[in-house]
């Protein structure tokens, strides 16, 4: 296929697409999804698909990624703010911390992130955690450190101690410890609730995912 020089990638890729899929599925597309990143490109593929035919064209649902999830589970989710409180009292309910919500705000929002991207790519976060304690045993023991070494780290991180332990330094080790129990037991509250972060929902429904009770017959 030729690009035409007022076609941009996207609307030659979306064009490509309209037109593998009429010629596999044809001008009736009632029974079929078209999942999207987002829901500007719905309406290019579509002007595309219009273009395929003399007669009109059936056209298909069109869904983002997040519509398709979502539509598939009972589980609603949470807005970012409660999502970060709901996880500030997991953090102080498995560490002992009595951190305050506002100076835990900033790498809570973090945390929260990582563990979406954990549950988006289907990790074993059990195994995860696991090796991420094995590797702060590994960063805390400096035995296999030349003198000169020590020196070189001393000086590019410099407040930081080799041999003492600072209360930042500190605050790590308790949260990597404790990342597990913080993940489960966040997961938990916002279960019993009827709630889930997006990774969470996402993770669910793959889980329990019934392909023959899936709305169309077409993805």
């Amino acid at each position: 296929m030729t690009k035409k020089p007022n076609e941009s990638p996207m609307d030659t890729f979306l064009k490509s697409v309209a037109k593998d899929m009429y010629e596999k599925l044809g001008d009736n597309l009632a029974h079929t999804a078209v999942v999207f990143p987002n829901k500007r490109a719905g309406l290019f593929f579509n002007q595309w698909l219009a273009r395929l035919s003399d007669k009109p064209v059936w056209t298909p649902t069109y869904l983002t990624i997040s519509d398709l999830f979502r539509s598939l589970s009972d589980t609603a989710v949470g807005d970012s703010i409660g999502l970060v409180c709901s996880l500030h009292e997991a953090f102080c309910e498995k560490t002992g911390s009595d951190e305050t919500l506002d100076s835990f705000y900033f790498w809570g929002e973090m945390l929260l992130s990582d563990f979406d991207d954990l549950d988006k790519n289907m990790v074993d976060a059990d195994r995860l955690f696991a090796n991420l304690s094995d590797l702060r045993k590994f960063i805390d023991d400096h035995s296999y450190l030349t003198e000169e070494q020590v020196e070189a780290l001393q000086l590019f991180f410099q407040n930081f101690s080799m041999e003492k332990e600072t209360e930042l330094k500190q605050r790590f080790a308790t949260l990597w410890d404790s990342l597990g129990s913080i993940y489960h037991a966040f997961r938990d509250s916002l279960r019993r609730r009827g709630l889930a972060y997006e990774g969470m929902l996402y993770r669910e429904v793959v889980e329990q995912l019934n392909p023959d009770m899936l709305p169309y017959e077409h993805y």
